[in-house]
């Protein structure tokens, strides 16, 4: 009966110690491998982040682990953070990291230190958070997870001097103005499957930074929603290579694609979407290829010694917008079997494949060279009254001279007209077009005309 009081007391020392570990301030960690735990809770105090680990040899590896940190901070100061990790090593694996000071960062890795995440959910509530802050050589393996910045100036990933880092199907979203998805500045990374939204104004989806920076994006889908956003912007010598993915940038003030300042991206699309601007600008490069019914809605523009190809490889790929640019630069477009164009503009350079099909808005000026093939559709379902239209003028670039007429074949019902080519241009001469009432069904005929040469 005796012992009996005594295992009561061990008892409630043991769930004592447990209740003050769950409330611990922080954890610190110097030089040295700390034994893995779970199911822990830290916070942050004035002077030290939530979780330190600190120097050569130190590391810390956790699963379910809660940090939270509500001290403002320095960008890369040892405190304010969720988790601060200096030339060291960081494993988590689940668990959530909230921080509300100004610039308190879920997590930051700092001088060579590397860390691996795996299903770790971050939120930073103010200015100037960043999910995660890769910076001075460090290295990040990201797997699924969710991080989410509400404060203008927060940054969902943030890569710089030289850092790298790998994001697999991690779903990102900045709330506030000037938010970013992930920010790659003098350094690489490599982003597969996963989602990044971006609110505000001056939201950027993917932006890649100087020199030597550059980033590999595939199968990721993009979306900013705020005026002046862009998803994905390249500056200062930055390069990038984009496959596979959707980019949604709808409001009048935004870009799909904004390349500038020698920046070059190479674009590889598979039935994807891309709505919004196309923009070269300041010597840059932009070589886009899109395939099997990957649409594109958004005017292709190059200026200040840019360059823009694009080429439309197959039925049900489609681009709807304008070509648009300088003097000094040049828009190559190819457009091949079955896949559509609709939209009007200046361009230098014009390959209309066997079968591709033109629908008309407007005239479109080739300014160098022109290649057309045979059995050329042009769509004239927008006409709205009987005379003559200029479809092509490329009077004044080299080649053309073996264009005829009868490379040319009408779709839409109600439509009815001659083509004639004179001059080095291809002229319309409409005598009569579709009631307004029968617009919708011409729309189901080309759907049909491309469904018939895919069959083919």
């Amino acid at each position: 009966m005796k012992l009996k009081p005594i295992k009561l007391i061990l008892t409630l020392s043991v769930l004592s110690a447990a209740a003050l570990n769950v409330f611990a301030d922080n954890l610190y960690i110097d030089g040295t491998a700390y034994p893995a735990e779970s199911n822990k809770s830290y916070g942050d105090t004035d002077t030290e982040s939530a979780l330190n680990v600190i120097g050569a040899g130190g590391s810390y590896s956790g699963t379910n682990i809660t940090l939270s940190a509500t001290n403002n901070s320095l960008e890369t100061s040892s405190f304010g953070k969720g988790a601060y990790i200096n030339n060291a090593i960081l494993s988590l694996t689940g668990g959530n990291i909230t921080t509300s000071g100004s610039r308190a960062h879920g997590i930051l890795l700092y001088n060579a230190s590397s860390g691996t995440l795996d299903n770790v959910n971050i939120v930073t509530e103010e200015l100037g958070g960043r999910g995660v802050y890769t910076g001075s050589n460090s290295t990040l393996l990201l797997t699924g997870g969710t991080i989410h910045t509400k404060g203008n100036y927060g940054y969902g990933i943030f890569f710089t001097i030289a850092s790298s880092g790998t994001l697999n199907n991690v779903n990102i979203k900045t709330e506030g103005n000037y938010g970013y998805g992930v920010f790659t500045e003098n350094s690489t990374s490599l982003l597969i499957g996963g989602t990044i939204h971006t609110g505000g104004i001056y939201g950027y989806g993917i932006f890649i930074e100087g020199i030597g920076s550059s980033g590999t994006v595939s199968n990721v889908t993009i979306e900013t929603t705020g005026a002046e956003g862009y998803g994905v912007l390249l500056n200062n010598g930055s390069t990038i290579l984009l496959t596979d993915s959707d980019i949604n940038a709808t409001h009048s003030a935004s870009n799909t694609l904004r390349i500038i300042n020698s920046s070059t991206a190479t674009v590889n699309l598979n039935h994807n979407t891309l709505i919004g601007k196309i923009y070269a600008n300041l010597s840059s490069v932009i070589s886009l290829d899109a395939a099997n019914g990957t649409v594109l809605t958004g005017d292709v523009i190059a200026n200040n010694n840019s360059t823009v190809a694009v080429t439309l490889t197959d039925a049900g790929t489609k681009l709807t917008g304008n070509f648009i640019q300088d003097a000094t630069s040049e828009i190559t477009f190819t457009l091949g079997d079955g896949a559509l164009f609709r939209g009007a503009g200046t361009l230098d350079n014009l390959n209309l494949q066997d079968g591709a099909i033109l629908g008309f808005t407007n005239t479109l000026l080739v300014t160098d060279t022109i290649s057309i093939g045979d059995n050329i559709t042009i769509d004239f379902s927008n006409l709205t009254g009987t005379g003559d239209y200029t479809v092509l003028d490329w009077s004044g670039a080299t080649g053309g001279e073996s264009i005829s007429d009868d490379q040319f074949t009408i779709a839409g019902d109600g439509v009815e007209g001659t083509f004639n080519v004179d001059n080095g241009k291809l002229v319309f001469n409409a005598t009569a077009v579709p009631e307004p009432s029968t617009w919708f069904l011409i729309g189901l005929g080309l759907g049909a005309l491309a469904l018939i040469r895919r069959r083919i």
